[in-house]
């Protein structure tokens, strides 16, 4: 009895290690709002090699250089010039370069952490429940 109730707690514990890993299908499946942001201002979606969303006042754009499980590395950011109103453009200005600065990702349940290539965090999003 004791060595059943052993090997089904292993094999519990294995199949939740194999599924605590950050997929491309994950970051996909979801639009992101960044944490501390009001309202739709900063938003992040990833979709068929692109990246898009808001940067605070604008709509941003971009292709993605380097992808995989765990792995994102993003292109020069383009956006649209609207103006924005008090410090948003310095806001927008350090999101995009941010961004930019991306080389790996990691998702834990409905928040993803974006960072450069020595693992420290840059931007940390929430995942946007699907309209109904």
């Amino acid at each position: 009895m004791n060595k059943k109730l052993t090997l089904l707690a292993a094999l519990a514990l294995g199949g939740c290690a194999m599924a605590t890993g950050s997929s491309m299908a994950q970051l996909q499946a979801s639009s992101w709002q960044l944490q501390g942001a009001t309202g739709d201002t900063f938003t992040l979606q990833v979709v068929d090699g692109k990246v898009a969303g808001k940067g605070g006042c604008n709509r941003y754009f971009g292709g993605i250089t380097k992808q995989g499980d765990g792995v994102l590395t993003l292109g020069a950011m383009g956006s649209t010039r609207m103006m924005c109103i008090g410090d948003a453009m310095n806001k927008e200005t350090e999101f995009l370069q941010k961004l930019e600065k991306v080389a790996t990702y990691s998702i834990n349940g409905n928040q993803l952490t974006l960072s450069d290539a020595n693992k420290a965090a840059l931007l940390t999003f929430n995942a946007v429940p699907a309209a109904k």
